[in-house]
């Protein structure tokens, strides 16, 4: 998959809010506004202080955008927050993704639309402001980069889009326990130039088709090949090989691996391995 220079646009959309609050939005997009319109959902805060909001993504027919491991194939996503005030913290709520396999390689991501919510500790009970910016990349035949400069209130009072933010959070992987995974082991063998990673999960099949196995090694600069995925009876054994971008020695944090096993219907987000 290629990424392509095009033509960029820059499209300013003030989000009109169906509530009398003191709520002000903007998202200012450059790059791909005719294939994605992203939308903020502003949500509601919760009793421990957290706000719960999303971004809306509605995609163009054919197109795609990606997970927070987007595969070979896919782009990355960048979302930066540093400017913003009474904000202690921000978690990305991943709903489960699609997997997809074009042109040899493997991305991770979704199409049509996606509901992307956010989790966002408070400093204090008073209002949220948001200020920062999110990369991200949308590609069909070409791929396109999008940025999005962010700007909105959060007020505490705020309650807008709770079924719809709901239903993306219930859309997340499952944690491990839930799943029935039983024994995760993982055996590492290094190598000058990278490592070879031997994955054994004991669990019961999930719900769908297609089984597919996404590995997270910690460390941005580490790259994770596709996983050979096999699965006998209960147990889903995988090979991956790692290496770092500029091919320096490493050594994995076993606790910090990360596993998502992922069907057509299901998915479950395993954290560490022994």
């Amino acid at each position: 998959m290629n990424n392509t220079p095009v033509k960029s646009w820059l499209a300013a959309c003030a989000l009109l809010l169906a509530t009398p609050l003191p709520v002000a939005a903007q998202i200012v997009e450059t790059g791909a506004s005719d294939v994605v319109k992203v939308t903020l959902l502003p949500g509601w805060r919760d009793s421990s202080g957290t706000h719960f909001a999303a971004l809306k993504f509605v995609l163009a027919p054919g197109w795609k955008t990606y997970w927070r491991a987007p595969g070979d194939g896919g782009v990355p996503t960048r979302l930066d927050l540093s400017k913003s005030a009474n904000l202690h913290g921000v978690k990305v709520l991943w709903p489960k993704p699609e997997v997809f396999h074009e042109n040899g390689l493997r991305s991770i991501g979704y199409r049509d639309q996606l509901v992307l919510p956010f989790a966002f500790a408070t400093a204090t009970d008073g209002t949220v402001k948001i200020d920062g910016s999110l990369d991200f990349g949308v590609c069909e035949e070409i791929c396109l980069p999008v940025h999005l400069d962010l700007s909105f209130l959060l007020p505490p009072k705020q309650v807008a889009n709770v079924e719809e933010i709901s239903t993306a959070m219930r859309q997340r992987p499952v944690p491990a326990q839930r799943a029935q995974v039983q024994r995760v082991k993982c055996d590492v063998t290094y190598y000058e130039a990278g490592a070879h990673i031997d994955v054994e999960i004991d669990m019961p099949p999930l719900k769908g088709r297609n089984e597919a196995l996404v590995i997270e090694a910690s460390g941005s600069d580490l790259w994770v090949s596709e996983p050979t995925v096999v699965r006998t009876g209960n147990t889903l054994r995988a090979t991956a090989q790692i290496s770092t971008r500029d091919k320096t020695p490493f050594r994995l944090n076993m606790d910090q691996v990360r596993m998502t096993v992922i069907t057509t219907l299901a998915a479950v987000d395993i954290k560490g391995c022994s």
